[in-house]
């Protein structure tokens, strides 16, 4: 099972109704997702640290945010400072 299928699988098991699932993809945004906010960005920044043991800032949980660029941390966790750095429009 890949990174994604791991990630969809928690999806629809914590957040999308199966009617849902399949319009969701990895070029979805976060803030597509059906009753998506903060408390929902909270429950997936957890999820996703006990599933792959890597720690998101809630700032890369944003609505604009797509899965593949989760993913992308998930997978090379040391991009995350960068993506956080321009974030704060530091470089």
């Amino acid at each position: 099972m890949d990174l994604w299928d791991k990630l969809k699988a928690v999806l629809l098991e914590e957040f999308l109704e199966i009617e849902d699932a399949a319009a969701v993809t990895e070029k979805t945004k976060l803030g597509e997702i059906p009753n998506w906010d903060s408390m929902a960005a909270v429950n997936l920044q957890i999820l996703i640290n006990e599933l792959f043991q890597v720690d998101l800032p809630l700032d890369l949980l944003q609505d604009e945010a797509t899965f593949e660029e989760l993913i992308g941390f998930i997978h090379e966790p040391e991009t995350i400072a960068d993506a956080m750095r321009r974030l704060n429009g530091r470089s």
